[in-house]
């Protein structure tokens, strides 16, 4: 029998019950607050929802065994009080997988973690929103008391963003990168400590990481959760944090590898943006790529290049807009120039004498074209 989910009265926490603990005087295990067990359940299955994924319940709790009758015995758990009352543990040591849905992964860990600075320098040094290693801004999760978007949060926490250098993002230590944050104005410690996550400067961030943190006013102790979209980059927080080969990675590890990393969530919100503006998939139309005009800047990444889909090829700039489909016949020519590539395209009804292109586009352009199966020629 599944063990009973009851909340302590005093802090808050979620404790683990034996079924055979019914109407009993218990100890919550982290503030030490005696209270009785009520027959019926205290947490309703929508609580129990919002905070633990079902399926990983058996991964979040210790195991508790109970007796039919008598005083329960919990295993490894404190030894009980008196005859008739029974320490119940917290369920929120380490660092725990508790859910996995359309918002991403969502942890729980005591607020403790939070001293500890290889644990708070643990997120990936990449963009949150598009995996770019480049153009980086450090901000930092905002705990609030409720599960919210850090970046919404940032302008009344005062949380600023630091440019970093590629040279610093590759080199700087843990510890220097503390260090050069600030503390979190009005929220409650640890939670004000400088955690730092990544965002390239075309990307909002909005929805990519949430952050909550509730401490007991009287214990100082507390539990926080940390939400983060992105599921492999949620893995690499994972296993930066000590989490590798845990049953909590394998099961975000398998979850991962059912879902297909989409090439349209690899770009920008900028750039997408832009990009929405001339190009519509129809229906059943898959995107596959965008290759920028690099004779203009990257700051204007979106408003010319290529598009590649499943089912469609097309090429816009500022007052041309050309499409070739599936079953057209496609030239491509790629001519060496000074510091860039220059591409040449020919379809039956439109030709372009030069696009700038550089090697990731070029290599963006030829697999997606493959992968589409178009009757390409490349010269």
């Amino acid at each position: 029998m599944r063990d009973r989910l009851v909340q302590c009265p005093a802090c808050g926490r979620i404790l683990a019950a034996p079924p055979g603990c019914a109407n009993c005087v218990v100890r919550c295990g982290a503030c030490h607050t005696r209270f009785r067990l009520p027959r019926r359940v205290a947490m309703t299955d929508e609580a129990i929802a919002s905070m633990l994924q079902e399926e990983h319940l058996r991964d979040l709790y210790e195991d508790i065994h109970a007796p039919p009758t008598g005083e329960a015995k919990l295993t490894g758990a404190e030894a009980a009080i008196s005859g008739n009352t029974t320490v119940l543990p917290a369920l929120t040591e380490g660092l725990r997988l508790v859910r996995m849905d359309r918002k991403g992964a969502t942890f729980l860990f005591p607020a403790s973690r939070l001293l500890e600075p290889a644990f708070r320098a643990a997120m990936p040094r990449r963009c949150l929103g598009c995996s770019s290693r480049m153009h980086l801004r450090a901000h930092v999760v905002i705990f609030a008391p409720e599960l919210i978007d850090s970046r919404s949060l940032e302008a009344e926490h005062s949380a600023g963003a630091l440019v970093l250098s590629e040279e610093e993002i590759r080199d700087l230590g843990n510890d220097e990168l503390l260090n050069r944050l600030p503390k979190v104005p009005n929220v409650p410690h640890p939670g004000d400590l400088p955690m730092p996550y990544f965002l390239c400067d075309m990307c909002t961030g909005t929805g990519e990481i949430s952050g909550q943190i509730n401490i007991h006013s009287v214990t100082g102790q507390g539990t926080c959760r940390l939400q983060i979209r992105n599921l492999r980059r949620a893995e690499e927080f994972l296993v930066q944090a000590g989490g590798e080969g845990t049953p909590c990675h394998e099961s975000l590890r398998r979850r991962i590898e059912k879902t297909a990393e989409h090439p349209w969530d690899l770009i920008p919100d900028v750039v997408r943006h832009r990009i929405e503006q001339w190009f519509r998939p129809q229906p059943a139309e898959r995107f596959l790529a965008y290759v920028p005009d690099r004779d203009h800047a990257r700051t204007e990444d979106g408003m010319s290049g290529i598009v590649v889909s499943n089912g469609r090829m097309i090429y816009h700039a500022n007052r041309r807009h050309h499409e070739a489909k599936l079953t057209d016949p496609v030239e491509v020519q790629v001519v060496q120039g000074s510091g860039k590539e220059s591409l040449r395209l020919k379809a039956p009804l439109w030709e372009v004498k030069h696009m700038a292109v550089d090697g990731e586009g070029k290599s963006l352009l030829r697999r997606a074209l493959t992968l589409a199966r178009f009757q390409v020629t490349w010269h």
